[in-house]
């Protein structure tokens, strides 16, 4: 069996692209079926200009107690809001707070099976909550929604393929979010990976019940990024899978790369998974197959 979403982290701010999210987020958790955390980012507040100048220890107190109250305050709104908002899909739901000085924030996002977040990036949540650092450091998947995205997703699948690890693992996620009568487009570009490769892998979804094609395309120097959109418009596709930084996130910085540019230009639903180099091999094994926890596992 594909792995299993069990809980669905929504990264969120009060915004009303945050709220449109938490939506997507309590949906997919729904059909899923699946629990939904929110993570609710929330600004502390700052002591007013007379509090900053408190002298002594009963005066310090005050301004704590002033400071904690506050806190308080933010955080049953933002509890209330995600709420109601969550409601009327009937899913298992949990709020949890996270300040924008929290250390912890990406260990908190991490708790879930399958990291949410939305494109662009929401403008209350810290720079921890990236797509980029959450990827790289919470090693969970990512999906990023476009902030203008209103369907469900999962039914029209393309998958950006270059044979990594990074893709083998993205595909085995990514089942679990493919409706029953999900349609499949394997995709690659130019020559980032063997044909054989594609064929074998369009055999084991086959195996699975799922309606698999394999498509070759030509960036004419472009760009695989622009290659995969053309593709996934063409396709009209509602969500594209991909390995996150198949090459080094160094490399991928200082050069650009198709992470970089889907992320920054996604125009569907993406899902992104990474692979640490360290932990590659539990992912493929030294002869190129597929290891326990990937494809070998579908059916």
């Amino acid at each position: 069996m594909p792995r299993s979403v069990r809980r669905v982290t929504v990264c969120l701010d009060g915004s009303p692209q945050g709220e449109a999210l938490v939506r997507q987020a309590a949906a997919l958790a729904r059909r899923l079926p699946a629990g939904l955390i929110g993570l609710r980012s929330l600004q502390r507040p700052s002591p007013s200009p007379p509090e900053t100048f408190a002298r002594g220890t009963g005066a310090i107190h005050e301004v704590l107690e002033h400071q904690a109250a506050q806190e308080q305050a933010l955080v049953l709104a933002a509890r209330n809001a995600f709420a109601a908002v969550v409601r009327p899909f009937g899913v298992e739901a949990e709020f949890r707070p996270v300040w924008n000085d929290d250390p912890q924030a990406i260990a908190r996002a991490a708790d879930g099976d399958l990291v949410v977040l939305g494109r662009p990036r929401l403008p209350g949540l810290p720079e921890a909550l990236t797509a980029e650092r959450l990827l790289l450091k919470a090693s969970r998947p990512v999906l990023v929604v476009p902030e203008d995205w209103d369907e469900d997703l999962g039914r029209r699948v393309l998958i950006g393929w270059n044979g990594s690890p990074a893709a083998r693992q993205a595909v085995d996620q990514a089942l679990g979010l493919m409706g029953p009568d999900a349609a499949v487009t394997i995709l690659i570009v130019d020559e980032a990976a063997a044909a054989e490769s594609a064929v074998e892998l369009a055999g084991t979804l086959g195996a699975a019940g799922v309606r698999t094609a394999v498509q070759r395309a030509d960036s004419h120097g472009d760009g695989v990024a622009e290659a995969i959109t053309a593709a996934a418009n063409a396709a009209r596709a509602d969500l594209v899978v991909l390995g996150g930084y198949s090459r080094s996130p160094s490399v991928e910085r200082w050069f650009g790369g198709v992470t970089r540019s889907l992320l920054a230009s996604a125009r569907h639903p993406l899902l992104l998974s990474h692979v640490p180099e360290a932990a590659r091999g539990a992912v493929i094994d030294n002869d190129g197959a597929a290891g326990p926890a990937t494809l070998a596992a579908y059916r």
